[in-house]
This record gives structure tokens, C-alpha cells and sequence, in this order.
């Protein structure tokens, strides 16, 4: 795993293309083409859910494994420790996740916005993209908060978009 990852730290862009595809997982997990419930997520089998939850914990392991290796500068005994105490906290905390989601379906909404919030901050921390976003003057500043507020806003405008009453069948809504 961490040869994978020393040369998963070569490749440019990276960041950029797993920052993308977590916009798009994000938008899937509000608007996904199979139909919606009465709450509005669609995701309404486990194996639905499941299979979001690995294609965005993937993703997502991408930035985190690329974060650790990066801070373990090489040692890897702390990406072992890092590996053997995020490991259980995710597989115990995603049934109690799991759980509250039937009982509050917002939270699939909230989700989805961290979602695009971490794909945004993927894509700002791509060190091709370096002179767009890390010089410190203003209009670079700028440029940052706007990549986090279009991801956002983005992700849950679509996300509603494709699943407002008027875009589904009137036997759907019935």
C-alpha cells in the first residue's frame, strides 16, 4: 500500500481528477437516475447505498492516503497506526450513520455537501493548479472561497434540480 502511494504522489493531477470525481459522486448520492423516495434521496436500497458509500470512500482514501503519506514523510510506522485507527472508527461509525440517515434523510443532503465540500478541497489542493490558488494576494484568495461555494451550492442545486416534482413523472410523484 504505501509503494502504491509513494507513486501515487508523482502523478500530476491527481487531486484534480479524484476532486471531480467526487463532485460527481456527490451529485449521484442526491440525483441518482434510478428515482427518489418521498424524502428526496435516492438511495433507497443498502446495496444502493453501498455502493456510494465505496465509490466515495474510495475517492475520498485517495486525498486521506495521500494526506498521511505525505505527513509520515516516508515513516511508516505511522501510516500503519494511522491505518489501524481509522479502519475501525469508519466501520463502526457508518452503522450508527446508517442508522440516523433512515431516520433523518437531510442528513443524505449534508453529506453531499461535505462531499463537495472535500472534492473542493482536493481540487484546490492540486499542485498543478498552484498558481491559481496558492499565491497569496486577494484575487487567488478569491478564487479559492469560489471553487468551495460553486462545489457546494453546485452539487446540492443539481442535486435538487434533478429531483424537484416537475422533473418526475406524475406517476412517481403520486
Amino acid at each position: 500500500m504505501t509503494v502504491g502511494v509513494v507513486w501515487l504522489l508523482k502523478i500530476p493531477g491527481l487531486m484534480l481528477v479524484g476532486g471531480l470525481g467526487l463532485l460527481w459522486i456527490a451529485y449521484k448520492l442526491l440525483a441518482d437516475e434510478g428515482g427518489g423516495e418521498e424524502h428526496g434521496p435516492v438511495v433507497t436500497t443498502f446495496w444502493g447505498a453501498m455502493k456510494t458509500i465505496i465509490v466515495a470512500d474510495a475517492l475520498m482514501g485517495v486525498d486521506n492516503v495521500l494526506g498521511v503519506a505525505g505527513a509520515a514523510h516516508g515513516a511508516m510506522d505511522l501510516v500503519i497506526i494511522g491505518l489501524l485507527v481509522s479502519v475501525p472508527i469508519v466501520v463502526f461509525g457508518s452503522k450508527i450513520v446508517l442508522k440516523l440517515v433512515e431516520r433523518f434523510p437531510i442528513i443524505i443532503k449534508a453529506g453531499a455537501a461535505v462531499l463537495a465540500f472535500t472534492a473542493a478541497k482536493m481540487i484546490v489542493g492540486e499542485p498543478i493548479l498552484d498558481a491559481v490558488f496558492d499565491p497569496p494576494a486577494a484575487a487567488h484568495a478569491i478564487a479559492r472561497w469560489t471553487t468551495y461555494a460553486v462545489c457546494i451550492a453546485g452539487v446540492l442545486g443539481a442535486g435538487w434540480w434533478a429531483t424537484r416534482p416537475a422533473r418526475r413523472p406524475a406517476a412517481e410523484i403520486a
